[in-house]
């Protein structure tokens, strides 16, 4: 796996990759070796993948539609607020 310089966060992830490859133990090494042969790829690719899809599964879901609600929220808010400062700026030109 070729480490993309213009992402830092790639790089540190291969480092962490290497880093977790150097502690396996002879056996999981060579399972895998094994697995990266039959899917064609290195064992860095491998490993970084099956962490990531643990991890994943280890995270809660995010709540979309909380989110989407929230944001939602916030774009009324905004939009009142514009409006709100347009308003004050058309009184104060016709005051003057």
């Amino acid at each position: 796996m070729a480490a993309d310089s213009r992402h830092p966060l790639k790089t540190h992830a291969l480092g962490v990759v290497r880093d977790v490859m150097g502690r396996l133990s002879p056996e999981a090494m060579r399972t895998l070796r094994a697995v990266s042969e039959m899917r064609h790829r290195p064992p860095e690719e491998v490993l970084e993948e099956e962490l990531r899809g643990y991890i994943a599964d280890k995270l809660p879901l995010p709540d979309v539609e909380g989110l989407i609600h929230r944001l939602g929220e916030e774009a009324y808010a905004l939009g009142y607020a514009c409006g709100s400062v347009k308003r004050i700026i058309r009184q104060w030109k016709k005051s003057h």
